[in-house]
C-alpha cells in the first residue's frame, strides 16, 4: 500500500470511529446497518470481482449464521457469542456443501442453482413454526450481558468485524490462492489447461466468502435485530449487496465499502418517500454504471490516482 492509501484508510477509520460520539442511537444503528452490508459485499465481492463467481446467496449465508446463533441460544442455552462463531462455522460448512454441488456448473446455472438455494431456505424457515417460529420471527438476546442494548458499542464490534473482514479478503486476494482466482476468473478453461485445480480455489473462495457472511449476520441479529424473520433472505436483501459491490467498484477492496455506505445512507433518505423507492435507486445505478462506467465510482477515480503514483499498481486494486 502506498502512503496516501495508508493514509485514507486511517481518516475513513478516524470518522468512523467518531459517529458513536457525535450521533444520536438512530444513526448509530444506520452506520451499523452500512459495516453488516460492507461486510457481505466485500465477501461477496471475494467471488464475482476476485473468481469470477456469480453466487446470490450471500444474504442466506448471512440468515444462516444468524438462525444458528439465535437456535442454539433458544434450545441448547448457549452463550450469545458462541452462537455467533458457531454460526460462521455452520454457514462456511454450508457453504462448502454449495460449493461442491454448484461450482462444477458455470455461467446462469451456477447462479440459478444459488437463487434456489436461497429460496428454498427461506420458504423453510417461513413454513416451520415449532423450532424456528416460522414467519413470527425468532427472538434473539443481546449479545453483552448489559440491561439493554447498548448501540455506541454494538456499533464498535461491527466496526471490528468490518476491519477483520477487510484484512481477510486483502490478505486472500494477495495471496497465491489470490492469484489462482484471478487467473480463473480471466480464463478458467486456461487456468485449468495449466495445471490449476479450478473447483478447489473457488470452493476455498466459497467457504471464505460464506464464514464472513455467517459472522455478519450472527452479530448484527445479536446487537441490533431483535426478531430476525425469513425475511432476511428476500432477494431484496441481496440486490442490496450485488449494487454496493458494482456501484462501488467491482474487483476492488474499496469499492464495496464506498457502495454500501452510498446506498444504506440512500436507503434512509428514501425510506420516507416509499419503502420500496430504495430498490428503484439500486436498480438506476446499476444500469448507470454498467453502462457508463462498469468499474464503478472507484473506477473512475482509479486511473488519475494510480497515474499520480498515489495508489498501488497492485492487487487488489485491479483493473477488470
Amino acid at each position: 500500500m502506498t502512503r496516501f492509501e495508508k493514509l485514507v484508510a486511517v481518516l475513513a477509520l478516524a470518522v468512523a470511529l467518531v459517529v458513536p460520539l457525535i450521533f444520536d442511537s438512530y444513526l448509530i444503528r444506520v452506520g451499523a446497518t452500512a459495516l453488516y452490508f460492507i461486510i457481505l459485499a466485500s465477501s461477496w465481492n471475494l467471488l464475482l470481482g476476485f473468481a469470477g463467481v456469480l453466487s446470490f446467496a450471500q444474504a442466506a449465508f448471512a440468515a444462516v449464521g444468524a438462525y444458528t446463533s439465535g437456535l442454539m441460544c433458544l434450545h441448547l442455552g448457549v452463550h450469545p457469542i458462541v452462537g455467533v462463531l458457531c454460526g460462521g462455522i455452520v454457514a462456511a460448512a454450508v457453504g462448502w456443501v454449495l460449493a461442491r454441488m454448484c461450482l462444477r456448473l458455470r455461467g446462469p446455472y451456477l447462479a440459478l442453482m444459488t437463487i434456489g438455494f436461497s429460496e428454498i431456505l427461506r420458504l423453510v424457515l417461513q413454513i416451520e413454526h415449532e423450532f424456528t417460529r416460522g414467519s413470527l420471527g425468532l427472538e434473539m438476546p443481546y449479545l453483552l450481558p448489559l440491561d439493554e442494548p447498548n448501540h455506541a458499542l454494538g456499533y464498535l464490534i461491527m466496526l471490528a468485524m468490518g476491519l477483520i473482514s477487510l484484512v481477510v479478503v486483502y490478505k486472500f486476494v494477495n495471496s497465491e490462492a489470490g492469484l489462482y482466482l484471478k487467473a480463473i476468473r480471466e480464463d478458467e478453461d486456461i487456468a485449468q489447461a495449466m495445471g490449476i485445480d479450478t473447483v478447489k480455489w473457488k470452493t476455498n473462495a466459497f467457504v471464505v466468502s460464506s464464514l464472513l457472511a455467517g459472522l455478519a449476520g450472527g452479530l448484527f441479529a445479536h446487537l441490533f435485530v431483535q426478531v430476525i424473520a425469513p425475511q432476511m433472505l428476500l432477494l431484496s436483501e441481496m440486490g442490496l449487496i450485488l449494487a454496493a459491490t458494482i456501484v462501488g467498484g467491482l474487483g476492488t477492496l474499496a469499492g464495496p465499502v464506498i457502495g454500501a455506505v452510498l446506498l444504506v445512507l440512500g436507503q434512509e433518505v428514501l425510506r420516507e418517500i416509499s419503502p420500496h423507492a430504495h430498490l428503484l435507486l439500486f436498480a438506476v445505478l446499476v444500469i448507470v454504471v454498467m453502462k457508463f462506467f462498469r468499474r464503478g465510482f472507484f473506477g473512475l477515480l482509479q486511473d488519475r490516482l494510480r497515474s499520480r503514483g498515489l495508489i498501488a499498481t497492485v492487487p487488489p486494486f485491479t483493473k477488470l
